[in-house]
């Protein structure tokens, strides 16, 4: 583990405490986790609501949004929605015809305002406890922590393909120019 300074320690041990304590009132399981419809699984309404948040989806950021679904099991469960008529693949024609990307047809979008009213009921009722101002004031503060992991994330992905265009430069060229 890393060099974290007592405070820091202090802080996780908390959090972890109170992850714990709302597990145990049963407040920590996804909205998403237990959608249910009489004719879709569980995990093809959860691949659903992501398309409804974010549009359009690369197969393989859908995967990473389902939990890291492999592929072939991925590939299966989009056959399914587009059979029946909710989504639709789309290709890359500008740059990788390999490149697919899904998206919700008009009857997707019909069963996801569904589900979206099912999430907007479990997390209304997970926020309940907590009156006016104080209520806000947690939606301020998970604010302000989305936004910092989006910075940390970024950063990362910058590194990430900094790294990999010095992995493409010819080591000729960077000895020159370090020369």
């Amino acid at each position: 583990m890393t060099e974290l300074s007592v405070d820091v320690r202090v802080q996780v041990a908390r959090w972890r405490n109170l992850l714990v304590d709302a597990a145990r009132c049963g407040s920590l399981a996804s909205p998403l986790a237990a959608l249910s419809h009489p004719h879709w699984e569980p995990m093809e309404l959860q691949a659903l609501w992501w398309l409804r948040a974010e549009s359009l989806l690369p197969v393989g950021v859908l995967a990473m949004r389902l939990g890291g679904l492999a592929m072939p099991r991925l590939s299966r469960l989009v056959d399914r929605l587009e059979a029946g008529g909710l989504v639709r693949r789309e290709r890359s024609v500008r740059h990788d015809r390999r490149r697919v990307r899904v998206r919700l047809t008009e009857a997707g979008h019909a069963l996801t305002d569904e589900l979206n009213a099912q999430v907007q009921e479990r997390m209304a009722k997970l926020l309940s406890p907590l009156q006016g101002e104080t209520r806000s004031a947690l939606m301020d503060i998970l604010e302000l922590w989305v936004q910092a992991l989006t910075v940390q994330a970024r950063t990362a992905e910058e590194v990430a393909e900094e790294n990999a265009e010095l992995a493409s430069v010819p080591d000729e060229l960077l000895r020159a120019s370090a020369a």
